[in-house]
């Protein structure tokens, strides 16, 4: 992937919107998520849940409303422990991602972050660029450490998080229930700054 930033200094975070070219040739801009897109996440959000079996929800669960979204976009909003940014390609959000840190001394070392991507845009680069917005979040607010969760069954986002420096730290054993109606580890990953 080819990216032009916007951003006026390579040394400092990353300022958002940035646009960067997918694999496939098209310019997708990374922006900040605000209140007036929870219209389109909430109907996006179902969507990414139908075509994967990696992400939280199964199909229907769901339910967040037009005005909860707002309002968790609300929060996020000039909240220094948090980000929260959508990939917009042709005028359409594909992608969103974000980070949250604790507000406890004990745990604002780290954060978690979490990214979801529409099928339509695997393996075009976008993943791994969300990752990277967020972990230049982490490093610039000085965190020592970031982690997720994945399920064991995702093998696509396994790879890309050990290929960015992400390793296994421990395991949930059965800890979900697999679309098929089997269970599955939840796998714990962090990298270091």
């Amino acid at each position: 992937m080819n990216e032009a930033t916007t951003s006026p200094s390579t040394a400092g975070p990353q300022v958002l919107p940035i646009s960067c070219t997918l694999a496939d040739g098209r310019t997708c801009v990374i922006r900040p998520m605000v209140e007036s897109d929870a219209e389109e996440l909430i109907a996006l959000i179902p969507t990414t849940h139908l075509e994967s079996d990696g992400l939280k929800y199964l199909p229907g669960e769901f339910k967040m409303t037009v005005e909860q979204e707002r309002e968790y976009l609300r929060q996020r909003v000039n909240n220094p422990k948090m980000i929260g940014f959508v990939a917009v390609v042709e005028g359409r959000i594909v992608a969103l991602a974000g980070a949250w840190s604790q507000d406890f001394r004990r745990l604002a070392h780290h954060a978690e972050l979490g990214v979801t991507v529409v099928k339509e845009f695997w393996g075009l680069g976008l993943g791994r660029k969300m990752m990277e917005v967020v972990l230049d979040w982490g490093a610039h607010r000085g965190l020592r450490k970031m982690y997720l969760q994945v399920f064991d069954h995702n093998e696509r986002a396994i790879r890309l998080y050990r290929d960015m420096g992400f390793v296994e730290e421990g395991r949930l054993r059965e800890d979900i229930l697999r679309g098929d109606g089997t269970y599955g580890d939840t796998i714990v990953m962090a990298r270091y700054y």
